[in-house]
C-alpha cells in the first residue's frame, strides 16, 4: 500500500508492472511515428492480431464501437497511419492522436484527455522493437494479451469509440476531472490526491477499459447477454473469448456484476491476467449520467 487511505480499496492483488517503463510529464514521452520505418514483420503481427479479433468484434462489440470503426481508416493488414487517423478522428469528435513512447502515468494520461488528446504508441507486442525496449526484462506479452498498451490496444481498442461524440465527450470529462484532482483546489494532502486519482483510475479500468453493456438487441449475431465496450477487452482475443465462455457457462473464470460506481471506484484491478470480474452497465447513457452525478466520490477528504 502506498498510503494510509489505500486500506479502503478492495480486491488488492499483486500486479506484474515490474519492469514496465512508465513515462511522466517530466520525461521525454513524445515520440513521433516514423511510418516509413515500420517493418514487414510488424505489419504481419498487426494483421494477425486484427484477424484474431475482427470477427469477434463484429459479433460482440457495442454499436458505438462498430459505428466508430466505419469512420476511421484502420487497415486490416498493416500498421495504421497516426496522422491520417488523427485527421479523421478530429473530424468525427474533435479529438486527436498524440504519438508517445509508451505507458503514461495517470496524471499525464488524464491531462492529455482533458485536452481531447489520446496517447498512442507505435510499438506492437511480440516484435523486436518491443523486445529491444525491454531488453533484459521479462514482460508477459503474447497475441492474446499484453499488460502494456501497444499500438493494437490503443488504436483498435480505443479509437473507434472515440469517434462517437457522446463517448468522446464522456472521456473528455474524465480527463478534466483527473486534472481537477491534480490541481487540488481543496488543498488536500498528497496521500489524498494520490488516493483520489486511484479512485478515478479504478473507474476508468472497470468502465472504458474492461466494461460490458447489457445486450441492446441491435446485433442478431450476438449470442450472449452482453455487448463489449471496454477497450482492453476489444483488443484482446483472450479476453473476448473468456467473456463468451463465461457467458455461455463454459467457464467460471470470471463473474459478471452489475455496475455500481461506489463499488468500482474502491475495487483495485489486476494488470497481469485475464480479469476475474466484469461490471455491466445498463446503457452507455446510464454510464455517462452516473459519472456526471457522482463526481464528488473522487474528492474524498479523509
Amino acid at each position: 500500500m502506498n498510503n494510509k487511505y489505500d486500506i479502503l480499496f478492495k480486491h488488492q492483488v499483486p500486479n506484474s508492472m515490474d519492469g514496465i517503463i512508465i513515462f511522466g510529464k517530466d520525461d521525454d514521452y513524445l515520440k513521433p511515428q516514423l511510418y516509413n520505418k515500420i517493418t514487414d514483420l510488424e505489419n504481419k503481427i498487426w494483421a494477425d492480431l486484427y484477424n484474431n479479433v475482427s470477427e469477434l468484434q463484429k459479433k460482440y462489440a457495442s454499436k458505438e464501437f462498430l459505428d466508430g470503426l466505419k469512420k476511421l481508416s484502420i487497415p486490416e493488414s498493416k500498421f495504421p497511419d497516426f496522422k491520417l487517423i488523427s485527421r479523421e478522428l478530429f473530424k468525427a469528435s474533435k479529438w486527436e492522436l498524440v504519438s508517445v513512447a509508451g505507458f503514461l502515468t495517470e496524471e499525464l494520461f488524464f491531462d492529455l484527455n482533458a485536452q481531447r488528446k489520446f496517447p498512442v504508441t507505435d510499438i506492437i507486442r511480440k516484435s523486436p522493437r518491443f523486445d529491444e525496449k525491454y531488453h533484459g526484462e521479462i514482460i508477459v506479452n503474447d497475441e492474446g494479451y499484453t499488460p502494456e498498451p501497444d499500438i493494437f490496444h490503443d488504436v483498435q481498442g480505443h479509437i473507434p469509440l472515440l469517434a462517437n461524440r457522446e463517448y468522446s465527450n464522456f472521456l473528455h470529462k474524465v480527463g478534466i476531472l483527473g486534472d481537477k484532482i491534480i490541481k487540488n483546489e481543496l488543498g488536500l494532502s498528497r496521500d489524498l490526491i494520490d488516493h483520489n486519482l486511484k479512485r478515478l483510475q479504478n473507474f476508468a479500468w472497470w468502465t472504458y477499459e474492461f466494461g460490458l453493456l447489457k445486450k441492446q438487441n441491435v446485433n442478431a449475431a450476438n449470442d450472449i447477454d452482453y455487448e463489449i465496450y471496454g477497450s482492453g477487452i476489444l483488443s484482446s482475443q483472450s479476453e473476448i473469448l473468456n467473456i463468451v465462455n463465461c457467458a455461455k457457462n463454459k467457464s467460471d473464470q470470471s463473474v459478471f456484476l452489475p455496475y455500481d460506481i461506489d463499488e468500482i471506484i474502491l475495487t483495485s484491478f489486476n494488470y497481469s491476467n485475464i480479469q476475474d470480474r466484469y461490471y455491466v452497465i445498463d446503457s452507455m447513457s446510464s454510464l455517462y449520467q452516473s459519472f456526471d452525478d457522482n463526481q464528488h466520490l473522487f474528492f474524498y477528504e479523509g
